[in-house]
Formats: structure tokens, sequence, C-alpha cells
């Protein structure tokens, strides 16, 4: 008979008896705390907001006479759209470890909220708790802010711009994430960063006084240096604060228009791009990592490239991000596209949170801006 094992005593020896992988994944709900999440359960289309986090959790069986076997519940984005796209690649990314494994390891698609608020994600997955995990570039705290010189307000401008240079820097985020213990598997993202509005957002000036809800420190940081009220609403409270006109505006992806009904509540998406992408960096604490048997190891690693999961997600979520500008008119919405020379406005004001990030980073956070802005050709 199956019985279960000490987590501690699972760490330490996997390799040797097999286990037992749970990785759950948080829908498109409400959360509390800071930073971008929004965590919730899942329900058939949720919008796609920056922030909701997927968490894993590993535990330990051990089965007489059976063979040593691994399972693994793969996280889900917080939406689905009509294809379906970060179901179809995960469930091919697990498809593929089971194939190449023989059976021995599993990973199921599993998009429900469990275990972890989004902002309690950083220090699990460091300590521990949460062996794998995604992390958010919305919930970068100061152990791993530096590596958000991408996430900088107005930085970039486009998903393609973002991905291009976020590709280019993956060797730094794969060392600042050593430093902390943690392996980089993958990078996936998050649509464009968009503003949800009562009344249109045209002009630097029209940013004043308006209550906007934000989702972190960076947001916030940004919408008072415009003349903004920042105010930190859940994600699963935007829909009322926008009705009941708590909020004049909110920050989130454009993709959430239709799926969660914001169209009947706000008429205007003022593109902005606040954020070309939220990134995302699927992380595995180390020591966990270097528990389990390396041929599994390397056939999650083989899986991820043989599945192109990587660039499936980008991808989906570029075209995602794509549709939706041609659905907003249909949905009744009025799209306003700030001029350039007041989106330059903008980019120049921000430059103060960036001083503000420069100083809580250091020499890293100093380093990974001077490789950002030379990946985006600046």
């Amino acid at each position: 008979m199956a019985r279960r094992m000490d987590r501690r005593r699972f760490l330490a020896s996997t390799a040797a008896a097999g286990g037992t992988v749970l990785i759950s994944a948080c829908g498109g709900g409400s959360s509390s705390g800071g930073g971008g999440g929004d965590s919730g359960a899942a329900r058939p289309a949720v919008g796609k907001e920056p922030g909701t986090i997927s968490v894993y959790e590993w535990q330990g069986y051990e089965a007489a006479g059976t063979k040593a076997q691994t399972y693994m519940k793969v996280p889900g984005k917080s939406y689905v759209d009509e294809f379906g796209a970060s179901t179809i690649n995960y469930t091919a990314f697990g498809n593929k470890v089971k194939e190449k494994s023989g059976g021995r390891m599993e990973i199921r698609f599993h998009a429900a909220s469990s275990l972890y608020p989004g902002p309690e994600l950083i220090p699990a997955v460091l300590d521990g708790r949460a062996e794998i995990a995604p992390i958010l570039a919305s919930y970068l705290t100061d152990v791993l802010l530096e590596m958000g010189p991408l996430e900088l307000p107005f930085m970039t401008s486009s998903m393609e711009e973002h991905k291009k240079a976020a590709f280019q820097m993956r060797g730094f985020y794969g060392e600042m994430l050593a430093k902390k213990g943690l392996k980089l598997i993958a990078m996936s993202t998050w649509p464009s960063q968009q503003i949800f509005s009562t009344a249109p957002i045209r002009t630097v000036a029209d940013w004043k006084g308006k209550k906007i809800r934000v989702y972190g420190a960076d947001s916030a940081n940004l919408t008072r240096i415009l003349g903004g009220a920042p105010v930190n609403i859940a994600f699963g409270e935007v829909y009322s604060a926008l009705e009941k006109k708590t909020v004049d505006g909110a920050m989130t992806s454009a993709t959430n228009a239709e799926p969660m009904k914001f169209f009947e509540v706000a008429k205007y998406v003022d593109y902005w791009y606040l954020a070309g992408a939220a990134q995302e960096w699927i992380v595995a604490n180390q020591k966990s990592w270097d528990a389990l048997p390396a041929d599994l190891q390397q056939i999650v690693l083989d899986a991820v490239k043989e599945t192109n999961l990587e660039e499936k997600e980008w991808s989906d979520a570029i075209a995602f991000d794509e549709r939706v500008r041609k659905r907003l008119p249909e949905l009744g919405m009025t799209i306003v596209d700030p001029p350039k020379e007041e989106l330059a406005k903008a980019r120049q004001a921000a430059k103060a949170a960036w001083d503000t990030w420069l100083t809580r980073t250091g020499a890293d956070g100093k380093r990974g801006l001077e490789m950002a802005l030379k990946a985006l050709g600046r």
C-alpha cells in the first residue's frame, strides 16, 4: 500500500524512490495583497490578467513493488481564448514528457486556484515550499527586482519588441535567478498593458486627478507621476469598481474586455502601452530540482524545446493581443491611441520611476538596465 512521505524526506530521496509532483494553477478571480496578482477559481473563459500566478507543489509517495513514477500537474494561464491556446500548449508539453519518459513521468494540466496567493509565490519558491513555479514580473520584490528592467513603465511598446529583448537577456535572467537558488526552465508572457476607462485618457493632462486601478508598486508610482491617484483593487473587483465608478480607469490587458465583460462598464480602451508585455519565468527551486533524477531533469528541458513551448506561448499571446484590438469596436468600445508626443511626455516623466528602481536594485539593476537598453537598440 502506498504511504505518504515527509516532504523533507522526499527531497532527499526522490531519485531513489520516485515521487509524485503536484502542480496547481490559479485562475483569473480575485486576490489580496500587492503586485499584479489576481487569483481565483478557474472558469470556462476568464480574463488573462498579469499577476495571475500558477503554483507548483511536489509531494512524495512510495508504493512498494511498483515502478517509480513522477506525476506533475502543469500550470494553466488565467484565460482560455477561443482556441484554448495555453491549454493546448501545456497539454502537449505534458504529453511529450510522458512519452519521452516511457510513463515514468507525467505532466497533467491543471488550471484551478490553489496553494499560494500571488504575492506569496516568490518567497514560497525561494524557500522550497513551492519547488517549481512561474514568477510573474508584476510580483517582483526587492529580492528579485533586478530582473525587471524590461518591465519598467514605457520601456517597451509592443509584445514583439519586448520578446526580442527578453530572449537576448536570457543569460542575465538565469544568472540573477541562480544567485537566489533558482533555475530558469522557460520564459512565457502575458499581453500588453493598457487602460480601460469611463472617459478617454488621450493626453498626459487627462491623467490628472483620475483614480486608476493599479496592480503593483511600479504602476502605482507611474500613476502618481502622471498626476493620477492609484487605487489597489483586486482583479476580481475591477468590474464592480468601474461600474460603481469607484475608479475612473483600470490598468490591465485589453484582452480582458470580452471575457471579463469590461466592455459593459468602460467604453474606452486607452492604448498607452504601459508595458509591451508582462513577462513570466518558469523556475525551479535548485535544491528541489537537483533532487530529481538527472534523466527526468533532461526530459523536462527537452520537452520544453521539442514542443516549442516558449515560442507558442509568446506567439499565442501576441496573436490574442492583435485579435482583441479588432474585436473592441464590435463590442461597442472606442480605441484611444494617444499621440506620439503624449507618449513621449509620459515616457520622459516615467524616468523618475526608473531612477527609483535603480536605487533599489544596485549594480545588478544597473547592468540589467544597460543590457535592456542595448537589446532595444537605445
